[in-house]
């Protein structure tokens, strides 16, 4: 009797788990808490099925106002698992769950499939959320934190870098190159400046109309060159092909803020 009680419990429970978990979808950005703009999901969106697409790991984000009165880990795990977030011969899929700062604390994690997990051990992937995605979240800044995270994450996956290597060299260097570029557009466009027809106050430009504008263009080309896999949100490719069919065993880490 009492074993019969026992199962029965089980069986609720894990229905109850599973009515919890948003329904499979047939797209890799599940923004339910509503906090990107429809420019930033459809930029996420496309830049996570070409990382598909060219390295078959599937990364999900799923964004959630509620847990309901679950872990963030069982969350993350259940969409893994019921979604079959990569692939099923690789088990290469990873989740990444944001439950923003409301009533209740705000909560992030990422799951790795099982194929991810020498990659992207639990160590890891705590530092991930640390680090890189919980400072842009204590600002509200939800795509800051998850580009931070994916420009780690990506090319890690792809197997392109070790960790150490993603974060202490690959971005720290972008972002030098970035700021010294910025630097001799700046200086060139003063000198030219000085030189141009004093007369003209048409805002501020060069004779050869270098401006702030020409610096960012020019910083967002060196950050799309040395930017690894992570590359640009302009890129488009193909609709998502849907999931295919990986696991996950209890890989990830996460943190909350």
């Amino acid at each position: 009797m009492r074993k019969a009680i026992l199962l029965t419990l089980s069986v609720f429970l894990s229905f109850s788990v599973f009515a919890n978990v948003p329904k499979k979808t047939n797209t890799l950005v599940n923004d339910y808490a509503n906090l990107f703009s429809q420019e930033q999901r459809m930029a996420l969106e496309r830049h996570l099925v070409a990382f598909d697409d060219s390295t078959s790991n599937q990364i999900v984000i799923v964004t959630t106002p509620s847990l309901d009165g679950y872990t963030i880990q069982e969350y993350a795990y259940q969409v893994g698992e019921q979604w079959g977030v990569g692939q099923k011969e690789h088990n290469n899929g990873l989740v990444i769950v944001i439950k923003p700062k409301n009533e209740t604390k705000g909560e992030a994690f990422i799951a790795t499939g099982y194929g991810l997990e020498g990659a992207l051990p639990d160590a890891v992937c705590k530092e991930i959320v640390d680090l890189e995605m919980i400072p842009h979240f204590r600002d509200n800044n939800y795509f800051a934190g998850v580009v931070a995270a994916l420009k780690i994450i990506m090319p890690v996956a792809a197997g392109e870098y070790s960790y150490k290597e993603a974060r202490y060299n690959d971005v720290p260097m972008a972002a030098l190159i970035i700021v010294l570029m910025l630097v001799v557009v700046f200086l060139i466009s003063y000198s030219q400046k000085g030189k141009s027809d004093k007369n003209d106050f048409r805002g501020g430009r060069g004779s050869d109309g270098t401006d702030i504008l020409t610096a960012l263009w020019l910083g967002s080309m060196v950050s799309r060159n040395h930017g690894g896999s992570f590359g640009s949100f302009s890129s488009g490719s193909g609709g998502f092909g849907g999931f295919g069919g990986g696991s996950f065993g209890g890989g990830g880490a996460g943190g909350s803020w």
